[in-house]
């Protein structure tokens, strides 16, 4: 598609009368759809080079220092076993090996880990995990308002988390119908119209389409060159009738010269209000994709959620994260070395302690140093 048609469908003003408030929104539509979808194409292109980094570069780090970590906590409880130590010494030591411990044991169950964990805690890790989450779940139910059911797996946080993203996200599809009088359910009329306006907006892309593929059916055509361009043409209106994406109906009408600058700038409001609801919902899945790209970059190289990310700096982004991780594990294999001295382990404990203090005053998870 030329720039030149992509300009055309923007409404201009008609000499001496300024844009209707709907055709100023259809061009400021137009303008943020396309200025997504170049973000978007920004963001696919990026990402196969920042995940051939994680694999050659970033997961070898985060396996280099699970494993350093996994060996310390081993070294921590070989240390309680050979040093005589106090028995402030010996809770530190338990609550960081539990701490730590309880931090490293990920889906593959690692048991040796939890066995490691059940020998300070004096508990059961797999029945604290259940315990926990089972917390967690009655925590979201009592903040949203929502019944998780009770056939949830309670083995990790993500399984809560997603139940409650599904429940909250079908009760969003599914508003409950409000009552009127005598106690039946009505709609109220502000959702008929919202209703209607859907309505009218679907019908008026169906009959773009039903235009276009009018125009461009193949089998009507007895030249076999013309019948296959239409046939290419024929399968772009599809896919952009599938996808609800009327901005390539309408460029697809220009392309075919169905419509001109002309014909847009004359539509009438009802109709322009209809093609600017859907093309408001054609932006927002845009947005949701664009957004979705960028959490999952985030999740996965370990940034804050709420940190600026978009294709321009994900290189910077990824060598801050890349250089943070290699400190992580040089920092850790240096401590390691440092602590085999005992009496620089005790002083290490004392320094813990202080620091868990600090924390709590703070409000600060007691497992962050573990990352």
């Amino acid at each position: 598609m030329t720039a030149q048609k992509h300009l055309a469908l923007s409404i201009a003003p008609q000499t001496g009368q300024p844009l209707s408030a709907p055709q100023k929104k259809f061009n400021s539509l137009i303008g943020r759809i396309e200025k997504q979808r170049k973000l978007l194409a920004a963001w696919q292109a990026a990402l196969p080079l920042c995940q051939e980094r994680w694999r050659g570069e970033f997961k070898p780090l985060l396996d280099e220092y699970r494993a350093l970590s996994r060996e310390f906590a081993f070294f921590l409880d070989q240390s309680g076993e050979r040093l005589k130590l106090t028995k402030t010494d010996r809770r530190t030591l338990g609550e960081l090996i539990c701490e730590l411990a309880s931090s490293l044991i990920g889906d593959d169950g690692d048991e040796a880990l939890k066995a490691l964990y059940n020998k300070y805690s004096g508990s059961d890790f797999d029945r604290d995990a259940r315990a926990e989450n089972e917390r967690l779940k009655s925590t979201m139910e009592w903040a949203f308002g929502v019944d998780l059911g009770d056939d949830l797996d309670l083995g990790s946080h993500e399984n809560v988390a997603q139940r409650l993203f599904e429940t909250l996200r079908a009760q969003a599809e599914q508003p409950a119908p409000r009552k009127g009088q005598g106690g039946t359910a009505r709609k109220s009329a502000q959702q008929l119209r919202r209703e209607e306006a859907e309505a009218q907006a679907g019908r008026s892309v169906r009959e773009v389409y039903r235009k276009l593929a009018s125009a461009l059916h193949p089998d009507r055509e007895t030249d076999a060159a013309e019948r296959e361009r239409k046939t290419g043409l024929m399968q772009r209106v599809n896919q952009a009738y599938d996808k609800g994406n009327l901005l390539d109906l309408l460029q697809l009408q220009l392309e075919v010269e169905q419509i001109d600058r002309e014909h847009i700038a004359n539509l009438a409001e009802d109709r322009l209000r209809h093609y600017n609801r859907v093309l408001d919902e054609q932006l927002r899945e845009l947005q949701d994709e664009v957004r979705a790209l960028e959490q999952a970059f985030k999740a996965q190289f370990d940034l804050d959620p709420l940190d600026k990310v978009s294709p321009t700096n994900l290189g910077r982004k990824l060598q801050d994260q890349l250089r943070l991780r290699r400190e992580d594990v040089a920092f850790i294999k240096a401590e390691r070395e440092l602590l085999e001295d005992p009496k620089e382990l005790k002083r290490w404990f004392k320094e813990e302690r202080e620091q868990q203090r600090e924390d709590a005053l703070a409000g600060v998870p007691f497992d962050i140093w573990f990352g």
